[in-house]
């Protein structure tokens, strides 16, 4: 199962470059050394979107989230259901908003990316390679994730999203791997920038509001990020003792509270 694991104030996101050192055993993890952020040229004039965008976005990760958990579960039932709503919502929105940012000559593009990839999943979950449909499926979040940050949208889901590039390297140089061939110089590499953009998590603002969460919810979330943290923090430890079993654990652990936490956003069906 691969790892999918998925606000109106306008900030520029900043993205974090993680140093890294390639050795093993008891070297320490070295720190996060170098912060960038994208070159205004790439980026297009910040304009205060409508509170509907950001709506009907909240809306759409919560219909694009089920099918990505359900696809990853061989949940073909699930799967289809939750597609069709996803069908529904998207097609909505790209009507709605095909030509709601004209001051960005990418933004339609990546509309029509979206679309595609939404429409060939859509023919994957027909066919039940499921599998094939979640990995499509990834891209939705990529580009929705790069429309925003063009046209700086802050988001939060954009920061799990973010979180999860690094996290995944991680989880798959130790998944299903024995102590021996647990890739310890890529999880010490890779983990400066998770802890990086994990803080980045942490310290977001989460709009109940927006994504329709009870205050009950909004505890059920609180408690998945102390989880993931506890396990950010059991890797940390277990990279300072060189161990690699420990360290082979330690990092495909890290996998289960993101997901719960990603699949937290989700609206499922009944």
């Amino acid at each position: 199962m691969r790892t999918c694991f998925y606000l109106i104030p306008m900030i520029i996101l900043v993205l974090v470059l993680a140093g890294g050192c390639t050795s093993s055993g008891n070297s320490p993890v070295p720190p996060v050394q170098t912060t960038m952020i994208p070159p205004a040229a790439t980026m297009t004039p910040a304009v205060n979107p409508p509170s509907a965008l950001l709506t009907d976005m909240a809306a759409l990760d919560q219909a694009y989230i089920p099918v990505l958990a359900l696809t990853t579960q061989n949940d073909a039932a699930g799967s289809r259901k939750s597609m069709d709503v996803l069908l529904t919502k998207w097609n909505a929105f790209k009507a709605t908003y095909y030509t709601a940012m004209p001051q960005d000559p990418q933004w339609k593009p990546d509309l029509d990316t979206v679309d595609t990839t939404i429409k060939e999943a859509n023919g994957m979950i027909t066919q039940g390679n499921l599998s094939a449909a979640h990995t499509g499926l990834e891209q939705f979040r990529l580009t929705m994730l790069d429309l925003r940050a063009r046209n700086n949208i802050d988001y939060f889901i954009d920061k799990l999203t973010r979180f999860h590039a690094p996290m995944e390297t991680i989880v798959l140089a130790a998944v299903d791997k024995s102590p021996e061939n647990v890739d310890v110089a890529t999880i010490r590499k890779a983990y400066p920038d998770a802890v990086a953009q994990w803080n980045v998590v942490k310290t977001g603002k989460i709009d109940a509001t927006l994504y329709r969460l009870t205050p009950d919810k909004m505890a059920q979330l609180q408690s998945h990020m102390a989880n993931q943290t506890r396990a950010m923090d059991n890797l940390r430890a277990a990279l300072d003792s060189g161990n690699t079993t420990t360290i082979g654990k330690t990092a495909v652990a890290i996998k289960g509270p993101f997901s719960i936490l990603f699949s937290s956003f989700g609206k499922f069906p009944a």
